[in-house]
């Protein structure tokens, strides 16, 4: 019995894996499935995010953070933002052929979308004292390996 349940639970895993690869590219497409067939989705709402390229006070153009990295130009009355070049902007957005007009956007600095990473890095030695206090070097088989406890067994 516990091995049909089994059985049946992988199949239907499967099952609904398939389905999600074949209608993924339908429910929610990336931006070179968009731009490979901009007819389709000519006048439908999209949403992507990028780095500004240049910006003239009615149009942005954005280098796009994702395959194809393509550059595309936005517009739309919201954009009386203060960008800057470098600056990551998210954009919801109706798509027209190598151009967004813009519903909405959220502009990230370009100093704030660094500062995620900066955050991290108190982590580190916190990470590398809990790696280092059950693993060591041997320098001899240049590998690492478990530390052994006062008791002569492993940690």
């Amino acid at each position: 019995m516990k091995v049909a349940i089994a059985a049946f639970s992988i199949s239907m895993l499967l099952l609904l894996m398939s389905y999600s690869y074949i209608e993924h590219d339908e429910k929610d497409p990336d931006m070179a499935y968009i731009m490979k067939n901009s007819e389709k989705f000519r006048g439908k709402e999209i949403d992507f995010a990028g780095r500004v390229v240049s910006f003239n006070g009615s149009a942005v153009c954005l280098r796009i953070m994702e395959p194809p990295y393509g550059i595309i130009n936005v517009t739309g009355k919201i954009l009386n933002a203060s960008l800057h070049k470098g600056d990551v902007v998210e954009v919801l957005g109706i798509y027209e052929v190598d151009n967004v007009v813009a519903e909405k956007i959220f502009v990230i600095k370009s100093f704030e979308y660094s500062l995620i990473f900066f955050r991290s890095l108190p982590a580190i030695p916190f990470v590398a004292y809990l790696f280092f206090k059950k693993w060591k070097f041997n320098f001899k088989k240049l590998r690492f390996e478990e530390r052994e406890c006062q008791t002569g067994r492993r940690m």
